[in-house]
């Protein structure tokens, strides 16, 4: 009896707990409706039916919310802390394809401005989210721009890549068809600054030629600027709805 308190008690204290932390987490609710349908304390419900755990600061708990709620472990799990360092990739798997087939099967080729470079440019991106049809609208709206700013979104310098991050374990969001690199000639990365200036990375500051009015244009259908990081990557924009949502 008195294990049965304690167990009761322990999980609880651990869903209060859990429960006041949620807002992290229920941005993606309202970021990606079409795929979630209910974020609780516990776990995330999807569309489909199945349901993805969220990591409690109490393990045992997660043990009890698995066991109660029906959680399928197949799928991983997330946490709020997993939400704030930006390292949720069982979330982006589910949502796109756990696999480069499965994900594959979702892609649909775009052409970058065809009014201006005709058929010049094909990229492979997602239609899961309206993503293909978010990017064709950017397409256009950068089609509108003065001369100017061509060249630094002229041969875009890639969409669809299965890969991991560089020096990292983990996926880059090339791997999911969300993300779009734009010339990298006119672009700046904070490693291959590093590598040309020799400085302490402390000391490497922050570098961007990209306009901000490009920057307005991909923002505005939800892709964030990859020139927002503290290591920036100023030619990368990646659909996060989540981040433009306040908690």
């Amino acid at each position: 009896m008195r294990m049965y308190l304690f167990v009761l008690i322990a999980f609880f204290i651990a869903f209060n707990v859990h429960a006041a932390k949620l807002d992290e987490v229920q941005r993606l609710k309202l970021a990606y409706p079409d795929n979630i349908k209910e974020i609780t304390p516990s776990y995330i419900t999807w569309k489909d039916g199945t349901r993805m755990l969220i990591r409690s600061p109490v393990p045992f708990a997660d043990l009890i919310s698995s066991h109660i709620y029906h959680i399928n472990k197949a799928l991983g799990s997330i946490s709020k802390k997993d939400v704030i360092r930006d390292r949720y990739e069982p979330f982006f798997r589910k949502m796109y394809g756990s696999t480069a087939e499965e994900v594959k099967k979702h892609l649909v080729t775009i052409y970058w401005m065809p009014k201006v470079f005709g058929k010049r440019y094909p990229l492979r991106v997602t239609a899961i989210n309206g993503i293909d049809k978010k990017l064709q609208h950017i397409s256009s709206e950068l089609e509108k721009l003065p001369p100017a700013y061509l060249k630094f979104v002229t041969n875009p310098a890639g969409a669809f890549y299965w890969r991991n991050v560089s020096h990292e374990n983990y996926l880059s969001t090339h791997s999911f068809g969300i993300a779009v690199d734009i010339n990298s000639h006119y672009t700046n990365y904070w490693l291959w600054d590093h590598e040309k200036s020799h400085k302490p990375v402390s000391e490497l500051g922050h570098h961007n030629q990209v306009p901000q009015r490009i920057v307005e244009i991909f923002e505005k259908e939800g892709f964030f600027w990859g020139g927002r990081w503290r290591f920036y990557d100023t030619m990368h924009f990646e659909y996060r709805p989540e981040f433009f949502i306040p908690t």
